[in-house]
């Protein structure tokens, strides 16, 4: 991510602090900017229901996990959500938890989907299809239990103040005696590679994946990091 020096100088604007249930719907539209390998996904055609996608990749730790949730305001622009870190402490127990809570909600939606977006419910089913749980190796959980999922507003990136989120979810995680972290990510999301490489974190996995139909050499990236 490239630096801009000028807005170091006045980082002071940026607060972060815990997610709030009236920052859900800004959350919702962030993680849908960026949730085409870090690309907006409006126009695209490949999944038309923002909703469904929050569904998919944030809502369940805004419901559940919220004390682990972070928000970056921009406190002269309207005190504005521009980014987030949201995650889980355990994955074991998350995954469990999200097959409990959120299956029904997402059936549900699909239903609304399959009218409204038939060409995004194709989509879906590849997703679910070829999920990566698959391929995690067996001792990821248990030696970095611990995961997130971070994104900021396009004209927020590369300002440092993706650094900001991600420290104070490591410090978050430690001081739960959490011992390591881990996350995932496309190869096509080369800003976000060199974020996570500058900050700690390891490539421990490269797969090849289908998550998204058309886009050649595809693959998906498992980063770790001991705390």
């Amino acid at each position: 991510m490239a630096e801009e020096g000028g807005f170091y100088a006045n980082m002071s604007r940026i607060i972060i602090r815990k997610y709030q249930n009236p920052d859900c719907k800004d959350v919702l539209k962030i993680c849908y900017k960026t949730g085409y390998m870090g690309n907006d996904l409006e126009s695209t055609g490949k999944f038309d229901d923002m909703k469904l996608f929050g569904y998919f990749f944030c809502m369940y730790y805004l419901l559940y996990e919220r004390d682990h949730c972070f928000v970056a305001v921009d406190k002269d622009n309207n005190c504005k959500v521009v980014g987030y870190i949201i995650g889980t402490l355990d994955t074991n127990i998350q995954i469990r938890l999200f097959i409990k809570k959120m299956l029904i909600r997402i059936g549900l939606r699909i239903l609304y989907t399959i009218w409204k977006y038939p060409d995004t419910f194709k989509n879906i089913m590849n997703m679910l299809k070829n999920r990566t749980r698959k391929y995690t190796p067996k001792s990821l959980y248990c030696d970095y239990p611990a995961h997130f999922h971070i994104n900021l507003l396009p004209e927020y990136q590369g300002m440092g103040i993706g650094m900001l989120l991600l420290t104070e979810f490591e410090v978050h995680v430690k001081g739960s005696a959490g011992k390591g972290i881990h996350l995932k990510t496309s190869n096509k999301n080369y800003n976000a590679i060199k974020f996570y490489e500058k900050n700690g974190y390891v490539k421990l996995l490269e797969f090849t994946d289908i998550l998204w139909v058309g886009i050649e050499n595809y693959k998906t990236v498992i980063f770790t990091k001991k705390l």
